[in-house]
């Protein structure tokens, strides 16, 4: 699982709360199934229990059926193990995605809130003098219009 790109953790594509309920059915899954093998770990102490009661009875037949049932137990918990350290490790993986995605989500950047921010903190552009500045100009340009379609009269 070292430097493989595992598709069950890959969610980097997802937004964050569609990322989250997906993590979250990773860890529902992975509680399922502890609580399993749990069960199959107290199932299967009660089995050896009765082999050994079978063997110390005598009970050939009934000890041949409860190693059976026991062995058939532990087939399952080695299964459930396996899955359970599996899950634990793609969780692991997905918790973490998560919370970089979690970060990556309150980073994008808003470009109308962001202006509005930077006018907030700057002011407002000074349209005054700008304005001042064209009817200063436009001014000029009228008195060069002006001297130069009346001869220079004024």
């Amino acid at each position: 699982m070292k430097g493989v790109a595992v598709p069950d953790t890959d969610i980097d594509f997802m937004d964050f709360d569609s990322a989250r309920e997906y993590v979250l059915a990773f860890i529902t899954t992975l509680k399922r199934t502890q609580r399993e093998r749990a069960v199959t770990e107290e199932e299967l102490a009660i089995w050896q229990r009765r082999v050994k009661l079978a063997e110390g009875r005598g009970e050939q037949v009934l000890r041949k059926a409860a190693e059976e049932k026991a062995a058939e137990l532990e087939g399952k918990q080695a299964r459930l193990r396996a899955e359970e350290a599996e899950l634990a490790a793609k969780v692991d993986v997905l918790k973490e995605k998560l919370r970089m995605l979690r970060v990556r989500s309150t980073l994008t950047v808003d470009a109308d809130a962001l202006l509005a921010q930077l006018t907030l903190a700057a002011g407002e552009t000074d349209t005054l003098k700008q304005s001042l500045k064209e009817q200063e100009a436009q001014a000029a340009l009228e008195e060069l219009k002006r001297k130069r379609s009346g001869g220079g009269e004024a």
